[in-house]
């Protein structure tokens, strides 16, 4: 009975017609999240963000600087997190807000609890609120600690906090950091008005409001024109003290889920300005009426432009390569490195402005195998790649002619690179050379007859021999000449 069951359902596997009728359907095997309680956090999904990590989880060169309270640094979920921790006022007291949203950036994947939006990128923590679960801090504090971030290296600076006066001193810090390319973050706010906090309500500030999980704008976010983007922030699972996990509500929950989908765009794309993010974000589509769009990460990065791209065909036949695309963005201050490789080895150096390059190096024309294309660009901070490998058929074959140009000097013209031998009747070698393809004289008499070899520096082409036989010579005779 197993051995039919066995058979059976071999039988279902197997094709029955070696032509398919039509088409089958083929998934991609993408990034699957493995925190056990991933399936209480909705934000992932609603922000896109899960689908987003087939493509990146953050690259370590871009930083968030989250400027907050004290996050448990010691929380399993932190521990390993790449990350430098500065406290501008007071001890480095672990505190709730701080660790709640660091867990929902940079929470680890790593099978034990939730999963952080952008675990692979770096973070800064900045600790300015005054003590153990203190609602409080002061401009100033948060203006140094805005200005240290800056020089740390930060791209991306969270701020969720803020307040309902105007201050000079952290408006300046502020529009220092995007005028060095670094895009600020903030909360809107949670008293339930038509008046965004500050610093929210900078106009070089990205305002985050509040939605829950049906897409309805929460009751206590602050709401205005000068929010352009919402994120989930109600009913929100991250990261407590000491290893716990807690529920919380706030614009503060919602901001860093935006930090997080601007960080995971900066890993894509890390020559974007604050300019760029901003509009990038104006792209994004929005409900009829509405002055803001809703996160969604993996439209962002689908509308990311790529710093550089390359397409080759999977195979080329001709020396003389057109078919190759590269194409990088417009920056003054950005280099590109454009490189053929054989395998590991670099084969030569391309120029990124020409569209057509050839199939040559070393002095012959590259054999037939398997290349790859590179294209390098940098900023000297940040770098970006792309690569495409491909099958190269050689249509040049090794081959030489010769021919006498006077009685004491030989032509000869060889197609590859190689050691040309020349031999007499005897066998006796009267010449040998390396030689790159081309034509080149050789001084020896031509009335004789010689054995000609070329032995490619290419060991997966044949030896070429060629025989050179002199032209009999025509002797007139009386009856040859014409009578008049």
């Amino acid at each position: 009975m197993k051995k039919i069951m066995i058979v059976a359902a071999l039988a279902l596997l197997v094709p029955t017609s070696v032509d398919a009728a039509k088409p089958v359907l083929l998934e991609k095997h993408g990034y699957v999240v493995a925190e056990p309680r991933a399936g209480h956090q909705y934000y992932i999904k609603q922000t896109g963000t899960d689908l987003t990590w087939n493509t990146t989880r953050g690259t370590s060169d871009i930083v968030i600087a989250l400027i907050d309270s004290s996050a448990d640094r010691s929380h399993k979920e932190l521990y390993n997190v790449p990350r430098v921790v500065h406290s501008m006022k007071g001890p480095y007291s672990v505190d709730y807000h701080g660790t709640h949203t660091a867990g929902i950036m940079s929470g680890r994947h790593n099978k034990f609890g939730m999963a952080g939006l952008a675990p692979n990128v770096r973070y800064h923590f900045y600790n300015v609120f005054y003590g153990k679960n203190s609602e409080y801090t002061d401009s100033w504090t948060v203006a140094k600690a805005v200005d240290t971030a800056v020089v740390k290296g930060a791209n991306v600076i969270n701020l969720s906090l803020g307040g309902q006066d105007y201050d000079r001193v952290l408006a300046d810090s502020i529009r220092r950091a995007r005028t060095k390319g670094v895009v600020v973050v903030a909360s809107s706010g949670n008293d339930g008005l038509k008046k965004v906090s500050f610093p929210a309500n900078m106009k070089e500030v990205i305002a985050v409001g509040a939605i829950d999980a049906n897409r309805r704008v929460a009751g206590f976010s602050n709401m205005d024109g000068q929010v352009k983007i919402v994120a989930p922030g109600v009913n929100i699972l991250s990261l407590g003290v000491k290893n716990s996990f807690v529920y919380m509500d706030g614009t503060s929950m919602a901001a860093p889920m935006v930090s997080s989908g601007i960080a995971l765009v900066k890993s894509v794309n890390p020559f974007l300005t604050p300019a760029d993010i901003d509009a990038l974000i104006q792209k994004m589509p929005r409900a009829s009426g509405k002055t803001y769009t809703e996160l969604n990460t993996k439209r962002m990065i689908d509308a990311t432009p790529r710093p550089v791209t390359l397409s080759v065909p999977s195979t080329l036949k001709s020396r003389y390569v057109k078919e190759a695309k590269l194409t990088v963005m417009k920056r003054p201050n950005l280099k590109t490195t454009y490189t053929l490789y054989q395998g590991t080895r670099k084969v030569k150096t391309l120029s990124a402005g020409k569209s057509m390059f050839t199939m040559y190096a070393g002095g012959d024309w590259l054999p037939s195998g398997s290349y790859k294309l590179q294209a390098v660009v940098t900023d000297g901070k940040h770098k970006r790649t792309a690569s495409r490998s491909f099958k190269y058929v050689n249509p040049v074959k090794p081959a030489i002619a010769v021919k006498a140009s006077d009685e004491s000097t030989f032509e000869l013209a060889t197609t590859r690179k190689g050691v040309v031998t020349v031999l007499d009747a005897n066998k006796k070698v009267v010449y040998e050379a390396l030689h790159v393809p081309g034509k080149f004289p050789v001084r020896s008499d031509t009335s004789a007859a010689y054995t000609v070899v070329l032995k490619p520096t290419d060991v997966s082409e044949k030896v070429v021999t060629v025989k050179y036989a002199p032209q009999p010579v025509k002797v007139e005779t009386a009856d040859s000449v014409e009578s008049t």
